[in-house]
């Protein structure tokens, strides 16, 4: 299912309020496949760690939601300023010891 920019805004940060803590020990990702991004690349447990991802329609899309997080709201993210179409999803995660970064 694809989703808009507002919505996808809404549902992280009602995962964030849900899972509490700050801002910061939140990250936010863009990727074509976020599950390998998730799971293999940042070592979130699929089990045991609060994690969500959904996919946008476009890329632009995607890259306005990680800067509204990382840039206004301050979470961790590296910003992606380049993408193709398949660049569709953006995720996040809650940050933990075990967790890179």
């Amino acid at each position: 299912m694809v989703f808009s920019v507002q919505q996808i805004k809404y549902e992280f940060l009602a995962y964030i309020k849900e899972f509490g803590g700050e801002f910061n020990d939140y990250y936010v990702g863009v990727s074509s496949d976020p599950k390998i991004a998730l799971f293999e690349h940042h070592g979130v447990n699929k089990e045991e760690d609060p994690w969500l991802y959904k996919q946008a329609l476009t890329f632009p899309a995607v890259q306005t939601v990680q800067n509204y997080f990382v840039q206004r709201l301050g979470t961790d993210g590296l910003l992606i300023n380049n993408g193709d179409e398949d660049t569709d999803c953006v995720y996040i995660y809650k940050k933990s010891s075990k967790t890179k970064p």
